[in-house]
C-alpha cells in the first residue's frame, strides 16, 4: 500500500492550519507595473519592489509542497503535479483563458502607465470586448465565496441585482469597467483619464483574482476549468514566468507567487486523483479538495493584498494628482478583501474597511491601513 495514500485522508481531515510566518513588507511601488506587450514575458515589473523569499514563511502541515522533495514530505498521495514543481500539467491542450490574459496585457500597455489619451481607451475597449473575451466573462462572473443565487447570474430573464456579492460580475464589475472605459474615451481632462485607467486596472485585477478562485471551485464538475484557473493567474505561463495577476505578484514578492503556484498545483493534484467520471471516490477525496482550495485561495488573497499594500505605500509618498490616482485604485481593489478580512479579524477589518472606503485620498490614514494589511494578510 502507498503509505502516503493511506495516511492522507486522516491528515487532511484536520482544518487548514496557518503556517507560522513573518510579514515581509515590500518597499513602495509606483503607480502601476511597467506595461509590456502581450506576447512578451517578464519576470517582474522592472520598477517594482524587489522579490522576497522570506525564509520565515512556512507551509501548513496540510499543504501541498511540491518543491520539497517532489511532494514526498506532505500528506498528499502521489499525483500528476509531483514530477515537476515548475510545471502545471494541462488537462486540455487548448486553454482559451490565455487569450483573455493576453488582452489584459494589451490593455495594460495602453492604459496603466502615464496619462493615456482618448484613443487608448477606445483601443482598450476593443481588446476588452473581443468575442469570448474579457467582457464576456466579466458579465457572468460569480464569486464562489458567497452562496449561490437562485439562478445563474447571467441567466436569461434573471435579475442579479439583489445578489451583488454572488453576482459580482454583472452587478459590480461590468458597470465599473464600462463606465471607466467610456469616461476615458470621452473626457478631455488628462487627470480624469488617469483616474479612469486606475478603475479599469483595479477592476480587471479583481476579475482575474476571482476568476482564478471560481474556476478552481467549478473544476469539480468541469475538470478543464482548472486549466482556466491556472491561466487566469499567470496567463498560461509556468512558475518561472507569469502574465496578468502573476506579473504583479512576482514583482512584489516571489515567495507569494511560488505559494500561489503551489496552490494551483495542489488543486490540480486533487483533480487528477478524484476521477470526475466516478462518484464513489468523491467522499474519499473531499478533504483533499477542501484543503487544496483553501491553500490556493489563501495564497491568492495574499497576492491581492500585496498589490493593495504597494499602492497604499505609493499613496503615502504621493501628492496632488498622483495621490488621486492611487486613492482611486485603492477604493476599487480594497473592498475586495473586506470579506476575508472580516472572517479573520473583525476588529482590524473594521479599520481596514473604513480606510479603503475613503473618497478623499488625503484623509486615508496610510499608516493604520498598512498595519491592518500586515496584520490581516501575512505570508501564506
Amino acid at each position: 500500500m502507498n503509505l502516503r495514500l493511506a495516511l492522507a485522508p486522516l491528515a487532511l481531515l484536520a482544518q487548514l492550519a496557518a503556517g507560522g510566518c513573518k510579514e515581509s513588507d515590500p518597499p513602495a511601488s509606483i503607480d502601476a507595473p511597467t506595461a509590456i506587450d502581450a506576447d512578451v514575458t517578464v519576470d517582474a515589473p522592472v520598477d517594482a519592489s524587489p522579490a522576497d523569499a522570506n525564509p520565515a514563511c512556512v507551509a501548513a502541515a496540510t499543504d501541498y509542497t511540491p518543491r520539497e522533495q517532489m511532494s514526498a514530505t506532505d500528506p498528499y498521495p502521489t499525483c500528476v503535479s509531483d514530477a515537476d514543481p515548475a510545471t502545471y500539467v494541462v488537462i486540455n491542450p487548448s486553454v482559451s483563458t490565455i487569450a483573455r490574459v493576453a488582452a489584459f496585457e494589451q490593455i495594460a500597455t495602453l492604459l496603466f502607465t502615464g496619462a493615456p489619451g482618448n484613443q487608448a481607451f477606445i483601443d482598450a475597449r476593443v481588446a476588452y470586448s473581443q468575442a469570448n473575451g474579457l467582457e464576456s466573462r466579466v458579465s457572468r462572473r460569480e464569486d464562489e465565496h458567497y452562496p449561490a443565487a437562485p439562478m445563474a447570474c447571467n441567466a436569461v430573464g434573471f435579475d442579479p441585482t439583489p445578489y451583488p456579492d454572488r453576482c459580482v460580475g454583472p452587478v459590480k464589475m461590468l458597470p465599473l469597467i464600462a463606465e471607466a472605459l467610456t469616461a476615458g474615451a470621452t473626457d478631455a481632462d488628462p487627470q480624469a483619464r488617469r483616474l479612469a485607467a486606475a478603475r479599469v486596472e483595479a477592476g480587471l485585477l479583481w476579475f482575474l483574482y476571482l476568476s482564478a478562485h471560481k474556476e478552481s471551485v467549478t473544476c469539480q464538475t468541469t475538470p478543464a476549468d482548472m486549466d482556466s484557473s491556472w491561466a487566469y493567474y499567470g496567463g498560461g505561463e509556468q512558475r518561472g514566468g507569469g502574465l496578468g495577476l502573476a506579473r504583479y505578484v512576482r514583482g512584489l514578492e516571489l515567495a507569494t507567487h511560488d505559494r500561489i503556484f503551489d496552490g494551483a498545483l495542489a488543486v490540480r493534484c486533487w483533480r487528477g486523483l478524484d476521477d470526475p467520471g466516478v462518484t464513489t471516490d468523491d467522499a474519499t477525496y473531499a478533504p483533499l479538495r477542501t484543503t487544496a482550495l483553501a491553500q490556493y485561495d489563501t495564497a491568492l488573497v495574499r497576492g491581492v493584498a500585496l498589490i493593495l499594500r504597494a499602492r497604499v505605500e505609493a499613496l503615502a509618498a504621493a501628492t496632488g494628482a498622483d495621490a488621486g490616482v492611487h486613492g482611486q485604485f485603492i477604493r476599487v481593489l480594497g473592498p475586495v478583501l473586506v470579506r476575508e478580512a472580516t472572517a479573520r479579524n473583525p476588529g482590524v477589518a473594521a479599520t481596514f474597511a473604513a480606510e479603503v472606503a475613503r473618497t478623499d485620498p488625503a484623509t486615508v490614514n496610510t499608516a493604520a491601513l498598512l498595519t491592518a494589511i500586515d496584520t490581516l494578510f501575512p505570508c501564506p
